[in-house]
């Protein structure tokens, strides 16, 4: 399996506490190992866990 180097920040929406943006920024070894993950679902993968987070954080 390929690894990756992710970093999550999270940080105040326009200075307002009420709002977050979360950012997300994942960094592959070269485009090849990029799009091995891509063709192994990622994308989807990705999506699905942020749905989760989002969820979280609005309970």
């Amino acid at each position: 399996m390929p690894t990756t180097h992710s970093s999550v920040a999270l940080e105040p929406l326009n200075g307002d506490p009420t709002k977050t943006r979360m950012t997300t920024v994942t960094r592959f070894e070269s485009l090849d190992q990029l799009e091995k993950l891509l063709e192994m679902g990622m994308r989807e993968g990705m999506a699905l866990a942020m749905g989760q987070i989002e969820a979280i954080l609005l309970d």
